[in-house]
């Protein structure tokens, strides 16, 4: 199995986890899994151009830069992947913030939105 595919298997692996902690009521832990099945999703698009990164903020800066502004993935992702690390911070870091089921819940969408147009880019492109 290649790199690529052993993100994409963790990143599925972490959005089941965090389907899991969603249907059990445990939100917080639910935005933290969803934010990294996230985090492999990119590691495995990255990987696609041989570009490595070193932090979270440098994975997203490499994101921006490889798949958003060469107009090959959507804005959106790009928000949504800023966002989910936000609310992951939050959560984790940040015990007086009161984490809903409805942000864990739109968290979760969003990450399977995510993974499926980086999944089709990753098809479309050959790769995997």
């Amino acid at each position: 199995m290649n790199r690529i595919q052993t993100l994409l298997n963790l990143a599925k692996e972490e959005l089941y986890a965090a389907e899991i902690l969603w249907e059990n009521t445990l939100y917080r832990a639910c935005i933290s899994r969803a934010y990294y099945a996230l985090y492999y999703t990119v590691q495995a698009l990255l990987a696609a151009k041989n570009v490595n990164t070193r932090t979270h903020r440098g994975l997203i800066q490499q994101f921006g830069q490889q798949f958003i502004k060469t107009g090959e993935l959507s804005q959106n992702l790009s928000r949504t992947l800023s966002e989910t690390l936000d609310l992951r911070q939050l959560s984790d870091y940040d015990e007086t913030i009161p984490i809903t089921q409805q942000q864990a819940g739109k968290t979760l969408e969003n990450a399977k939105l995510f993974i499926s147009e980086a999944t089709k880019w990753l098809e479309n492109n050959q790769i995997q």
